[in-house]
Formats: C-alpha cells, structure tokens, sequence
C-alpha cells in the first residue's frame, strides 16, 4: 500500500498542502464572497421585512387605537340621546299623568255633583211619594179631616228628628 510507505510521506504531504492551499484561495476568492453577499441581501431583505411589518403592525395598532376611540364616542353619544330620550319620556309622561288626573278629579267631581243632585231629586221624589201614599191611605182609612198639607207638615216634623 502506497500511503504506508514512509518514503512518500514529504511528497503526499506536500501535495495535499498545495491542493489545500489552492482550494483554499478559490473558495475565498470566489466562492465565500459570493455566499457572503447572498447571506447579507438575505439580511437586508429580512430587516427590511421586518421594519416593513414593524410600520404595519403600528399602523393597524394606531387604527385599532382610533376604532376604540370612535366606538368609544359613539358609545357615549348613543347613550347620552338614549338618557334624553329617557329623560323627554318621563317629562312627558308626568305631564300626561298630570293633565289626565286633573281631567279625571274633575270627572269626579262632575260625577259627584251629578250623583248629589240626582240623590236629592230622587229623595224628594220619594218624600212625594210618601206623603201622597200616606195621604192616600189616611184618606182609605177613614180620616177625611186629615188634608195633604197636615200629612206633608208630619213628614217634615219626622224628617227633622232624625
């Protein structure tokens, strides 16, 4: 086998040092610079992706930020017409209340002198009537010399003792 001879040793050594050396340069003349600029274009492109989504994200941030502050506005606006409209509701209603309670009271009171009226014309009614039948049943009992206004005068003496 050629690579235990010891004689050969210097010469293989030598030659792998000039194939290395020559490797050596190619690659670092040409082939690391070029993977070097691929890696750095790599880079850029990447930060600038990266400043590029860093803008967006900010700008959706500042957007949501200006949403929350609209939806905020409107939620007090909406809220405030809700609490006016609430507010006109009620005025509304205690003026309807008070304009239909005094109609009322005064229906009442209508009604109330209507009733008090009518009770009074229907007790002289009755009291008429009383004094007619009790002047007629004197009258079928035999006392001729009893007249209607002796009858209506009795009524009136009773009507006062009670």
């Amino acid at each position: 086998m050629p690579q235990l001879d010891t004689s050969s040793y210097f010469s293989q050594l030598f030659w792998m040092l000039v194939c290395f050396c020559c490797l050596w340069a190619l690659l670092s003349t040409f082939v690391i610079p070029k993977i070097a600029d691929a890696m750095e274009q790599r880079k850029r492109k990447i930060d600038e992706y990266i400043q590029k989504a860093d803008a967006l994200n900010q700008q959706a941030k500042e957007s949501i930020d200006k949403y929350h502050a609209i939806l905020n506005e409107a939620e007090q606006t909406s809220q405030a017409e809700i609490q006016k409209g609430r507010d006109e509701l009620q005025k509304y209603l205690k003026n309807t209340e008070a304009d239909l309670s005094k109609k009322l009271n005064r229906k009442i009171a209508d009604n109330e002198f209507t009733l008090a009226k009518e009770k009074k014309d229907t007790m002289q009614q009755i009291e008429t009537i009383a004094v007619d039948l009790a002047y007629e049943i004197v009258q079928k009992l035999g006392f001729k010399q009893i007249s209607r206004k002796d009858v209506s005068a009795l009524a009136v003496k009773e009507k006062a003792h009670e």
